[in-house]
């Protein structure tokens, strides 16, 4: 009994093909949630400095973008800070206040977007001081 080796290689290419692309539409399929974009957001150098810095502090908003209004803004003013999302992925955009205080008028925001589909923070930037 002879085995035709060219018949053996084409069948685990083909096996290990398909799982590859089972695994990635798996990942397509199972983008970060709201909360996880948070929990990913609070590794951000400019969050860690904040929340070190200051005695209060918190998530005040989060909003969704999908990737036609990413790809919509890196055709704008603001294409700097989409850049760096991959084409064709969406993207959660958190927002995080730091304090002196509840009531206080000293402090700062932080803007962090997370990238969807890889999970991963793909820019932060400082926004309004206030003193």
């Amino acid at each position: 009994m002879s085995i035709n080796w060219e018949k053996v290689i084409i069948v685990i290419m083909i096996g290990a093909l398909t799982l590859t692309s089972v695994y990635s539409l798996d990942a397509l399929g199972n983008p970060i949630t709201r909360e996880e974009a948070i929990e990913i957001s609070k590794n951000s150098e400019l969050v860690k400095e904040g929340m070190a810095t200051f005695s209060f502090f918190g998530v005040v908003d989060v909003n969704y973008r999908n990737s036609s209004w990413v790809e919509q803004m890196k055709k704008g003013h603001a294409r700097a800070t989409y850049e760096k999302v991959p084409e064709g992925h969406s993207i959660w955009d958190v927002e995080w206040t730091f304090q002196i205080s509840e009531w206080g008028f000293v402090g700062y925001t932080v803007i962090v977007i997370v990238d969807v589909e890889l999970a991963k923070i793909v820019y932060e930037k400082r926004g309004v001081v206030w003193e």
